[in-house]
Parts: structure tokens; sequence; C-alpha cells
């Protein structure tokens, strides 16, 4: 079993492009290792304003494809149309067999057990599923043809504590992100999900919408029973200030009346 640990780092998201990208891409991910059958214990994905983080634990390193019988051209089909079946699956036509159906006599062949590797996989589908997802608005900049919600700036991409390696248009994958949202000339390097929740933690980001959310409500709570004051639900404009910092700090403010 491994972790698999993704973060993209990019300039701010505005709040209502964080909840759908850390949502659709976490769900694509997932319906890639269902596809294959390669299991997880736990999948999860948070944002912060600058990152979108998707982890997989207890993820399955290797899982054994099992041979299956490919169905073909019916059995006295042109031969054009066997010839295109043999060569999209990149067989040879002494490798088919017929085969009765319901429907008649068909070619089958049958594919070869194999193992596939997850750390492959991801090599492969990483860039396809960044490079396929459909933004609401997003924007290009510089002399990049990449189109993102804002501009991406470094991919971090570990699979069992080793980096990913693969290019998402002109950015190549690592172990390292910005520690330093605003000025990005600091990085540092992580192995794991842990160390890099620990890290950032410690230095006042958390990176758990949720627990912003709980942080929220709890001191509103705190304030308001101590003021006795009541405030309008107002769930939309919540959803909005969590997405739009990674430590919130909940103050009373007064303002002239007069205004």
């Amino acid at each position: 079993m491994a972790e698999f640990f993704l973060e993209l780092f990019s300039e701010e998201i505005p709040s209502r492009l964080q909840k759908n990208l850390r949502e659709e891409l976490l769900e694509e991910f997932q319906k890639i290792f269902l596809k294959r059958s390669i299991k997880s214990k736990k999948s999860f994905s948070l944002s912060t304003p600058n990152r979108l983080i998707i982890v997989f634990e207890g993820l399955d390193k290797e899982v054994k494809i099992l041979s299956e019988e490919i169905k073909g051209p019916k059995v006295g089909a042109p031969e054009q149309a066997l010839e295109g079946f043999v060569k999209s699956n990149k067989i040879e036509q002494n490798e088919l067999f017929k085969k009765k159906t319901e429907k008649g006599d068909f070619y089958f062949y049958k594919t070869k057990p194999k193992i596939l590797k997850t750390s492959s996989l991801l090599i492969e589908f990483i860039p396809k599923l960044l490079e396929s997802y459909n933004w609401k608005k997003s924007m290009k900049w510089g002399d990049f043809n990449i189109n993102w919600g804002r501009p991406l700036k470094s991919i971090l991409a570990v699979f069992d504590k080793k980096t990913i390696n693969f290019k998402f248009h002109h950015i190549v994958s690592s172990n390292s992100t910005f520690i330093d949202k605003d000025f990005e000339d600091k990085i540092k390097f992580f192995k794991d999900f842990k160390s890099y929740k620990k890290y950032f933690q410690n230095n006042g980001t958390i990176l758990s919408q949720n627990k912003r959310k709980e942080i929220i409500n709890r001191e509103f709570k705190k304030i308001l029973d101590k003021k006795k004051l009541t405030i309008e639900d107002n769930p939309k404009l919540l959803e909005e200030v969590v997405d739009l910092v990674d430590n919130p700090n909940i103050l009373l403010c007064s303002f002239n009346k007069k205004f």
C-alpha cells in the first residue's frame, strides 16, 4: 500500500472556482482507479486560495490485470474489417479464434495477463486529467498555451514517497512547492502528505476548507453569545469566505452610525 499526494500551486483562485476544482478532479482520479480495480483506503481533496491538494491513502502499488476475451468482427465479414481489428489491437491473425455466440460466430482474441503499476498509470494520466479539466472561467498568461483558473506555478506529485515525473505544458513535476505564496522565492521538499500538512499547520496555514469553516463558525458563536447578538445565516457568504483565506481570524468591528 502507498500514498499518492498531488499539490497544484497557483496564483489565488477565486472561491467560486475552487470547490468545483477540488471535487471534480478528485472524482476523475477515483474513476480512473476504479476502472482499473486499483483500491485505496481513503481519498480526499483540500484547497486554499493558492493550493489544490489531492490525497489517496492505502493505494495499491500495482494490480494484476487478468486475461480477457476481446470480441472482433463476425465470421464472414469483409477482410478489411478483420485487418482493422488485428491492427487496432496490435496482434497477429494467428492469435484469433472463432467462437459461437447467440448472434452467430465471431472472431475473438485473448489478452495476456499483466501487472499494471500505479506509478506508471499516474505518469500517463495526471497530465491528461489536468488538460481535460473544464474551467467555467480560465485564463492564459505569458507565452504559454495552458488554460488554468489562475497562473499555475508548480506541481508537486509524489507516490510511495517518490516523485512522479511528468511534464504539463511548461511545468515539470517535482516533490517541492513554494512555501511563501506572496514572493515564491522559497521552496521546500516533501515526501508525504503528513510532513506537508504538519509543516503548513505549524506555519499558520489551515489546508482543510472544512476545518476553516469550523473555526469561523465556532468563533462567530463565541462573539454572538458574549455580546448577546444574532445574525442572519448566509451559507453562500460563509462558503466564499472559507475559500478566500487560509487562516481565518474573526473580528467584531463597528462603524460610525452616520455611514
